[in-house]
């Protein structure tokens, strides 16, 4: 029993020092965790924030793997497609390649079921023996056969039997040949004829005198190339030895010009037999400039080319026609067509009866027509039709169209060169003459270097020319693309020359495109063009229905040195003094003609006598920034030399004036008035005589909708001034110069705006041309029309002019904004005021101006015209008259301290107008049907003005233009138009910030008063949000949505009204607020609030200088006893809130309220958990340490108690 008893207590003391351990060792661990749960927790509550987040994030990183691999299933099955369309296509190209060169060795052979003529013959026959060329896989039609000598030449192109079925064979030279017997292909239905004859590098040498080589009739077609065959192809000898270098820019400038440089024959270099070995030519080539795209330049280049194919006239006289075609066709693919050294030809290539010529490459060049013909190169006649494409014609001479010429014919140029060609005689056209109807088109290539070499000897004339291109008796011309430059004309036309002179009907002119550039005529008018009697041209790159322009014309860098007649410098327009009926037109649509230069007057463009002359707004032109003489006056004996004949000498001087042939000496009388002379003509020259009616008109406004700024003379009777919605109409004389260039040069904005405007609508640029005395860009006695054919319509100007005062201080520039206001109908509501608001009616807004100074102005000319424009477009009666309405009124303006004007003046403009029959004129692309071309001429009839102050309307006054062409708007009273009275203020925003110490922010409000008793409080400011920082403004008391600014105007801050006060400052009112934290009412627990009141102190200021009022504002810190009186704080610093005679200063700060907030026992958050756990831990050591003692007891004292 004692033994358990024993066991019993040893058990029980066992277990005591179990949970003795146990309770130590939670002791322990409590107090562990109060020290590292309250940060451990804190880290899981942020965990536990961003889990969303990291699942989102995984989740789309677990769709992008998934993304991933699709997309690699997708690229592997994408790479196996690749991979099968790649198989395929190898098999394609493999099965093409191997069709394609079983194709080649069977193209042009006959089927196996087609018998030749002539298969089973003997070799002796040539088709199969010697002359044939072996086949191999790959090779050429069998009909293919080589010519050894003229005798084989004669033979074998006339053997039927060897052709194919549709006539065709080709021959190939195997050596150079002679021959001198006429060979004939006359086609007939059983005898096709399509002979191509390959000189393979030799030459024919034929010398019969006068009788064809080649004759072509029937419909027969001969092809010439010259190609030979390396091992795996073939060349074109001539093509592989030609050269190009550059030789020079052509910078000839006004009256210093180079003739070499223009003009430039090919020359041919002879062997010793005379046989020609080597080519050489020129081109200039034309391009827009890098540096001004409304311009070009001019390179001259040299071409060197070998001659090794060849066919050689030999020994023949005027009337060889090398290649004679009648009724049949004729293809120059590659080789030479050329004649002996000082031998003649008629034609290297003669075509008539509906003949075709295709030259498609190769040279036609060297041949030299001595008596009456035309065309040494190549003649087309009747109907015939010659086609370039390739190829060069080059170093030939005839009396008319030393290259080519036309005779009731076609010439189509599309590509090749046509260069150094000449005339020996009083005839046209150096390059190409057309003439008794047919046509020439030119839509590529260079017409280039060639030269009408000579001069008639009638000074005033220009009945001969045509250094580039002539077309005569009918001929029409039509230019779309190509050059044309560098042509030389000894007397009219260095480009072009076209005229019907005494013909019936009128030819015509038609350009479209291409470059007209750096020609020269020499002793008479049109450097690039010369229009003459009865032709129509017409001038203008098209557009796009959206306005896109489709191509551009050049007409550039042309010169016209003629001392003796007027010149035309880019273009010359012939008329007919005697019959105005004969007389050129020219049409010019969309043009920009600028740069230009005259030694005498109208650089741009000048008219002499006969003719008529219109500049319009419609697809009209730009004329400016060109150049003339000056203001010269040298005398009555003027010029001095005198211009003389013998080698186009004389006449030097500046002005440089017509030697007055036929009674135009009309120049020399507008040198001789002082009027004319001073007043400008570098643009527009027009001299006359003896017209009662105008016969001209000009219009102000540009292409593009700029104003051309002209200013000038007329009728060498006064100076005058375009404006941009006017016109005028001119009997004998007007010079003008226009302002845009000087304004461009002054970097005037609405001038480079003009030029830049008349740049994008332009198609047509005349630009860089000269003429020894007028019209650089064009000059005319024929009829001209820049624009369309239109009515014209003289619009007047209006100006108004206004004044402006400011009562209170000084007036600034542009401080005030005017605005002018238009009612376009009786029944339309006026503009007016109504508790200073503006109610613009149902009136249309047109312009507003601003002051400057104390005036105001408008221009109101554009507005007007418009108007007129539209009303212009309804049908007019002879006479008339309309009134429109207008309104000027002074914007609202926000300046602090203005009083604005709010008077509305009423101004009615009243205009009348007159129809006057000026000319009659061609339609536009109907130039056989006339319309009556008439001039409305309106003007202001009276100007009247009624001011409505306030909606009660004052008398109307009627008022007069002033002598600087303004129309004044006054008040009736004589004072100035607007008056605004200035009362200035200063303004502040008071703020103040409030402030939370440990702990949230709540909702506390401040307030803002008038006095330190709180009884006039003018503005609370309430704080939202959890920012424990807010600087806050004062909302209105009575309008919460309202922030409270506070104004002082001069009578606000005066202490005597009386008194103005000045600039130091006295004697002005002091102003005082006060604010603070409202604290009565509920108040939120374990905050102790702030109750300092701050008191704001504003000292206004007055400058009177500058009409300106100031203020400081300080504020100090202090409180309010119970009587409502405020006191300083000890020690309290004034500081300085804002000071706003320096706004942008730093030097400032805000009163500040500041709540704190505290707690006893914190309950909540992570202060609390850590006393929780604090406690729990003291509790736990504390049942450690009783247990610990009571042990010790035991051990001591014997047996525990139970």
């Amino acid at each position: 029993m004692k033994a358990n008893s024993e066991k019993t207590k040893q058990s029980k003391m066992a277990t005591r020092r179990v949970l003795a351990g146990v309770l130590c060792g939670a002791s322990v661990l409590s107090l562990v965790l109060s020290l590292v749960m309250p940060p451990i927790s804190q880290a899981i509550a942020n965990d536990a924030q961003t889990d969303s987040a990291e699942a989102t994030v995984a989740d789309a990183s677990a769709l992008g793997e998934d993304a991933g691999a699709d997309e690699n299933v997708l690229g592997e099955e994408a790479g196996a497609g690749n991979s099968t369309g790649k198989d395929a296509e190898n098999q394609i190209s493999d099965d093409a390649e191997g069709g394609a060169s079983e194709d080649a060795v069977t193209e042009g052979q006959p089927s196996d079921d087609t018998k030749v003529e002539g298969d089973t013959q003997s070799a002796d026959d040539g088709a199969n023996g010697d002359g044939a060329i072996a086949l191999t896989a790959g090779n050429e039609s069998p009909y293919t056969y080589t010519i050894n000598n003229g005798a084989e030449l004669s033979e074998k192109l006339l053997k039927k039997n060897l052709r194919d079925a549709k006539g065709c064979a080709t021959f190939e030279l195997v050596n150079d040949i002679e021959c001198n017997q006429e060979i004939g292909f006359e086609q007939t239905i059983d005898n096709p004829i399509n002979i191509t004859l390959n000189l393979n590098g030799h030459k024919i040498k034929y010398t019969n005198q006068s009788q064809p080589l080649f004759s072509i009739t029937g419909g027969a077609t001969l092809t010439i190339k010259d190609l030979i065959k390396d091992s795996d192809s073939e060349k074109d000898p001539e093509e592989a030895s030609e050269s190009g270098d550059k030789v020079k820019q052509l910078n000839d400038q006004d009256q210093t010009l180079d003739r070499d440089n223009y003009g430039i024959e090919a020359k041919l270099v002879y062997d010793a037999d005379g046989i020609p070995s080597n080519l050489t030519y020129y081109v200039t080539q034309s391009s827009p400039s890098a540096t001004d795209t409304t311009k070009t330049t001019e390179t001259l280049f040299k071409h060197s080319v070998d001659i090794n194919g060849a066919i050689v006239a030999c020994g023949g006289n005027e009337n060889l026609k090398l290649i004679n075609i009648n009724g049949g066709h004729f293809s120059l693919e590659s080789g030479v067509l050329t004649q002996e050294k000082d031998f003649y030809v008629r034609n290297l290539v003669y075509a008539e009866n509906e003949s075709t010529v295709n030259m498609n490459g190769g040279y036609v060049c060297g041949g030299y027509c001595r008596y009456n013909g035309a065309g040494a190169g190549i003649s087309v006649n009747n109907n015939s039709t010659l086609s370039i494409s390739n190829g060069v014609i080059a170093g030939n001479c005839a009396p008319s169209g030393g290259g080519v010429y036309a005779n009731r014919s076609a010439v189509k140029v599309t590509g090749g060169v046509i260069s150094g060609n000449s005339t020996n005689s009083n005839g046209y056209g150096g390059g190409i003459m057309a003439e008794n109807g047919g046509s020439v088109t030119v839509s590529g290539g260079y017409i280039t270097n060639n030269r009408y070499a000579n001069f008639c000897y009638k000074d005033g004339d220009g009945c001969h020319g045509g250094g580039g291109l002539a077309a005569i008796k009918g001929a029409h011309v039509t230019i779309s693309g190509g050059q044309i430059t560098g042509n030389y004309s000894e007397e009219a036309g260095g480009g072009v020359y076209v005229t019907n002179i005494k013909q019936g009907g009128m030819s015509w002119l038609d350009i479209t495109g291409g470059y007209i550039a750096s020609n020269v005529s020499y002793r008479s008018e049109g450097a690039g063009i010369r229009v003459g009697q009865r032709v129509d041209a017409m001038i203008n790159g098209p557009k796009d229905s959206n306005g896109t322009k489709k191509s551009t014309v050049y007409i550039t860098n042309n010169h016209c040195m003629s001392r003796f007649d007027w010149g035309g410098g880019g273009i010359f327009v012939q008329g007919d003094s005697n019959d105005a009926t004969n007389a050129g037109r020219l049409f010019v649509y969309n043009s920009y003609i600028s740069s230009n230069t005259a030694g005498g007057y109208g650089g741009g463009v000048a008219v002499c006598p006969s003719g008529k002359t219109l500049v319009t707004n419609t697809e009209g032109t730009a004329i400016f920034g060109n150049s003339s003489a000056g203001a010269d006056d040298h005398g009555e004996n003027y010029p001095n030399p005198a211009y003389s004949q013998v080698n186009n000498s004389g006449n030097s001087n500046a002005p440089h004036l017509s030697a007055g042939n036929d009674g135009k000496d009309q120049d020399k009388a507008a040198y001789l008035k002082d009027v004319f002379r001073d007043n400008g003509h570098a643009d527009f020259f027009l001299a006359a005589h003896d017209h009662k009616t105008p016969i001209a008109v000009v219009t102000g406004e540009m292409l593009g909708g700029g104003d051309a700024r002209y200013s000038g003379s007329i009728e060498l009777e006064k100076a005058i001034n375009i404006p941009a919605n006017g016109a005028v109409g001119v009997k004998n004389s007007i010079g003008l110069t226009s302002g845009v260039m000087s304004g461009v040069m002054a970097k005037d904005e609405a001038a480079i705006n003009a030029r830049n405007q008349a740049q994008n609508e332009a198609t047509t640029f005349i630009t860089g041309n000269y003429s020894w005395d007028h019209g650089g860009g064009i000059m005319s006695n024929g009829d001209l029309y820049l624009g369309v054919p239109a009515d014209a319509y003289v619009y007047p100007s209006l100006k108004l002019k206004a004044t402006k005062e400011l009562d209170g201080r000084d007036l600034k520039d542009r401080e005030f904004t005017f605005t002018v206001y238009r009612k376009d109908s009786d029944t339309a509501k006026a503009p007016s005021w109504k508790n200073d608001e503006f109610d613009r009616g149902e009136c249309k807004f047109v312009k507003s101006a601003q002051n400057i100074a104390g005036n105001i102005a408008f221009d109101l000319s554009n507005d007007l015209s418009k108007q007129l424009g539209d009303f212009s477009k309804k049908p007019l009666s002879d006479t008339g008259k309309i009134t429109y309405s207008y309104y000027l009124v002074e914007d609202a303006g926000n300046i602090p301290g203005v009083d604005y004007d709010h008077a509305v003046y009423e101004i009615n403009v009243t205009v009348e107008y007159n129809k006057t029959l000026l000319m009659t004129v061609p339609i536009k692309n109907n130039s056989n049907s006339t319309k009556d071309l008439n001039v409305y001429n309106y003007t202001i009839d009276n100007v009247s003005v009624t001011k409505n102050p306030g909606g009660s309307a004052n008398s109307q006054d009627y008022v007069r233009l002033d002598d600087d062409g303004y129309y004044p708007i006054a008040d009736s009273g004589g004072g100035n138009t607007f008056t605004n009275k200035y009362d200035p203020e200063v303004s502040w925003t008071p703020e103040a910030t409030k402030v939370v110490e440990g702990g949230e922010m709540k909702e506390f409000t401040l307030q803002l008063a008038k006095d330190s008793e709180f009884n006039d409080i003018i503005g609370t400011a309430v704080t939202s949000g959890k920012d424990t920082k807010q600087t806050l403004s004062f909302k209105d008391t009575t309008d919460k949505n309202k922030t409270v600014e506070l104004k002082y105007k001069l009578s606000d801050i005066r202490n005597n009204p009386d008194d103005p006060g000045d600039s130091t400052g006295d004697p002005f009112k002091i102003f005082t607020y006060y604010v603070r934290e409202k604290t009565d009412g509920p108040q939120f627990s374990h905050y102790t609030y702030d109750h300092s009141v701050y008191k704001f102190t504003v000292v206004p200021t007055y400058n009177t200088e500058k009409g300106e009022i100031n203020c400081r504002v300080t504020y100090k810190k202090g409180t309010v006893d119970s009587e409502g009186n405020w006191t300083a704080e000890d020690n309290a610093k004034e500081w300085t809130f804002i000071d706003t005679s320096t706004p942008n200063s730093t030097d400032t700060s805000i009163p500040t309220f500041t709540n704190t907030y505290s707690t006893s026992l914190p309950l909540s958050g992570m202060s609390g958990v850590t006393l929780t756990y604090l406690a729990g831990a003291a509790v736990l050591c504390a049942a450690a340490a009783w247990m610990h003692i009571r042990r010790k007891a035991n051990a001591k004292g014997g047996e525990r108690r139970e």
